[in-house]
């Protein structure tokens, strides 16, 4: 359950869907170094001791860093380990709110919240290709993420 005006955490599972997943990535880069003529339980040893073990501790520390607060008009998200950021997005500012759920993410019961605002810093222009990112990336378990979802809409519809 997500609580108004006190600091939250992203979900405690969220660290074994991120280890299933570099466990996944790590093992279909094995089987291409397999395909290259490298044994299959060699590169597997290899790639997590030096790629999946620095990864996964990263995204540990990383995530653990990430706090969010609900409060009557704005959410405001917390983040980073060294270098400090927080973004708060007023819920009269969002023009749209995606929950993704993947394959591997709706297994786990999480769900990525999207919150997209008309902010020009969402927009990313590099030799001529634009990429569009949301204002506010959140993965919650699933009934946390359709209640925020709920939450903002209906604080939208009442301003």
């Amino acid at each position: 359950m997500i609580n108004l005006n006190t600091e939250n955490k992203l979900p405690e599972k969220l660290k074994s869907y991120c280890l299933t997943e570099l466990v996944l990535v790590i093992f279909l880069l094995s089987l291409a170094l397999m395909a290259m003529g490298i044994k299959i339980w060699l590169s597997f040893f290899w790639l997590s001791i030096f790629v999946g073990l620095p990864v996964y501790l990263y995204l540990l520390v990383s995530y653990g860093a990430i706090k969010f607060i609900v409060d009557e008009n704005k959410i405001t998200i917390n983040s980073g380990i060294l270098l400090k950021r927080s973004k708060s997005i007023a819920f009269n500012k969002v023009q749209n709110i995606e929950n993704v759920k993947g394959i591997l993410r709706q297994s786990f019961g999480l769900s990525t919240v999207k919150i997209w605002t008309s902010s020009p810093s969402q927009i990313k222009i590099r030799k001529a290709e634009s990429e569009n990112r949301p204002d506010g990336i959140l993965t919650l378990e699933n009934s946390d993420a359709d209640w925020l979802k709920s939450y903002i809409l209906d604080k939208q519809s009442k301003q």
